[in-house]
């Protein structure tokens, strides 16, 4: 009975915890606030460096807990940002700079030939 006792307790206090809240700020490369709110501006369901170079080039985005959170929003006053949507940015390919590990060891068998 005292385990039923201490499972009803742990769960009631559980759906008193405060929901998660969390502030997305995101700076582009002058470390200037382009957007920030308490909505993520890409899907978060990907990982944030596919998504985000699609939505803000060159920025980087940083989230916390913090309770005031003002809304910025710099797509809606700067055209070149407006065209992208907010949750479905594409993922961006970007091109390989290294060798492949095969093209590697290739390149080195030849050198100590």
């Amino acid at each position: 009975m005292n385990i039923f006792k201490g499972a009803m307790a742990l769960s009631f206090s559980a759906l008193m915890l405060p929901q998660a809240m969390a502030c997305f700020t995101v700076y582009n490369t002058a470390n200037q606030v382009v957007y920030s709110g308490m909505s993520p501006p890409i899907d978060m369901s990907y990982q944030i460096h596919e998504r985000l170079p699609a939505v803000f080039p060159g920025g980087h985005m940083v989230f916390g807990d913090s309770m005031d959170c003002s809304s910025v929003d710099a797509r809606k006053v700067s055209p070149e940002l407006s065209n992208v949507p907010v949750a479905s940015a594409a993922v961006v390919a970007r091109p390989s700079s290294r060798a492949s590990r095969a093209a590697r060891n290739r390149e080195a068998d030849a050198l100590t030939k």
